[in-house]
């Protein structure tokens, strides 16, 4: 776990091509730290377990992963390695070990695996991909370390992997699919209840898919969908772009619990909200209320307590702190600090 005396908050600004960092304090208050060059559009960022290190993924005209290490006592970054890739990663994972780096590559359609000693060593050659992904848009790892989940927005499914380290490495051997109802679009995905459920946002229509995961095979149930949230009752159905659609639709994008799993909240970027949902009584995820937040917001996090959570907006310079209320899960502004340019990803280490 991290230092909760001061979490660093770290910020990918894709138009800036850096990573900004700020302190973030057990009352809420957040301070800018410093400034990273990454590289032009700095997106997905990905943060091994004992938070030493961290890995962001450029999507600009050359990819490239870049690795920082971090000094946990005061939150600074130092460079320590970067490597061209071939594909253009909508989000990055490492596995439990911190040895492994997955990549979701949208326009790739495909998975990809790579060593990551040797990224930070400059050799970004995977050591596998995994294609037929339609539209691959998060990795995941499970809690054992053992399974790896995929969502593929383009064929509304979500594909499951073992993952099986061998002489050569590791490898993502295909074990099976779970599809979504037709339309629904899955892009973000998070456990629950210790790696017994998945959660699914779409990014069509800002709901929810919860699925429960049987540990031992890996596998996946049925999905449970929520409701439609009412906040966003007046924009279309959403689709995957490119193109842009021509009315105002549903795009939405990241998806976090709080550490209770009481509540789930969805970054919506055509309406530029926070939507919450609430657990029932049955352990079903139903839609509570919504916050208007920075513009376009893509990327947002809780903190490990579950009191903040600290959003950003891709057509926003600020960095905002919201207030969770125990009872209810509202958001309360607390605190807004100038940001970066193109802001997407949002990580607290």
């Amino acid at each position: 776990m991290p230092n909760t005396d001061r979490l660093t908050v770290v910020v990918s600004n894709a138009a800036d091509g850096d990573l900004a960092t700020f302190s973030l304090t057990p009352d809420g208050a957040l301070a800018p730290l410093a400034r990273y060059p990454a590289g032009d559009a700095a997106m997905p960022i990905a943060v091994q377990p004992d938070r030493a290190r961290l890995y962001v993924a450029t999507r600009g005209e050359q990819q490239t992963i870049v690795a920082f290490r971090v000094a946990p006592a005061t939150g600074a970054f130092a460079r320590i390695g970067a490597t061209a890739i071939d594909a253009s990663h909508a989000y990055l994972s490492v596995d439990r070990s911190g040895r492994w780096l997955l990549g979701a590559s949208y326009g790739g359609n495909s998975l990809s695996v790579y060593d990551a000693a040797r990224v930070r060593d400059g050799d970004g050659a995977p050591l596998q991909v995994a294609a037929g992904i339609a539209n691959a848009h998060a990795v995941i790892v499970s809690p054992d370390n053992r399974f790896a989940y995929v969502s593929s927005l383009g064929s509304d499914r979500i594909f499951t992997f073992a993952l099986v380290e061998d002489a050569g490495g590791l490898r993502a051997v295909e074990h099976g699919e779970t599809r979504v109802p037709g339309g629904f679009g899955p892009r973000h995905l998070r456990f629950a209840r210790d790696g017994h459920a998945l959660v699914a946002v779409s990014e069509f229509q800002a709901t929810l898919a919860t699925f429960t995961r049987d540990a031992e095979s890996g596998r996946l149930g049925n999905a449970q969908v929520s409701a439609h949230h009412p906040a966003v009752a007046g924009l279309a159905q959403g689709h995957a772009r490119p193109p842009a659609p021509s009315e105002p639709s549903v795009w939405a994008a990241d998806l976090h619990l709080t550490p209770d799993e009481r509540f789930a909240y969805v970054s919506e970027r055509t309406s530029s909200q926070l939507l919450c949902y609430r657990r029932d009584a049955d352990g079903a995820l139903e839609p509570a209320h919504a916050t208007a937040t920075e513009t376009q917001p893509r990327g947002f996090a809780i903190d490990p307590s579950g009191r903040w959570l600290v959003a950003c907006g891709e057509q926003s310079e600020y960095v905002t702190v919201y207030a969770i209320a125990p009872d209810d899960g509202t958001l309360a502004l607390h605190a807004r600090v100038a940001g970066g340019r193109g802001a997407n990803w949002v990580t607290i280490v």
